[in-house]
């Protein structure tokens, strides 16, 4: 029996939606601590208004190239999805492997930068920075 078009996707493509959720969590995860632990060092170097939040940019942004270059060796579309129904068989449904178009968002811009990350930055930065003064 011929295999179906979803297991001949995942011959093709063994990335797993399970090794998929793994993978987006741990990213989140470590945004989340790590957020919160910029928020303390913005707190102790007593960095203020827009120093602060370019203080946690700046320093997300190293965070992110280290996820991309070390982590991901700059091929993000084998840990993570990317878009919607860019993976699996080609278009036409022949074999052949259609990378993960937009993968690198989820590094550079996922795992709760801007949401999880920010809050726990904002309340490690606030609390830190409300004691020591």
């Amino acid at each position: 029996m011929a295999p179906s078009p979803q297991e001949l996707s995942l011959l093709l493509d063994p990335l797993v939606p399970d090794s998929l959720t793994h993978n987006t969590r741990a990213l989140s995860n470590i945004r989340s601590i790590s957020g919160l632990l910029l928020g303390i060092a913005a707190g102790i170097l007593g960095l203020e208004s827009l120093y602060g939040f370019a203080f946690y940019l700046l320093a997300n942004t190293l965070i992110s190239a280290l996820f991309y270059f070390l982590l991901a060796r700059g091929t993000p579309q084998k840990y993570f999805a990317g878009t919607t129904g860019s993976r699996g068989l080609n278009e036409n449904g022949k074999k052949g492997r259609n990378e993960g178009i937009g993968a690198w968002r989820e590094i550079w811009l996922g795992g709760g930068l801007f949401t999880e990350a920010l809050s726990g930055f904002v309340l490690g930065w606030a609390g830190v920075g409300g004691v020591i003064r």
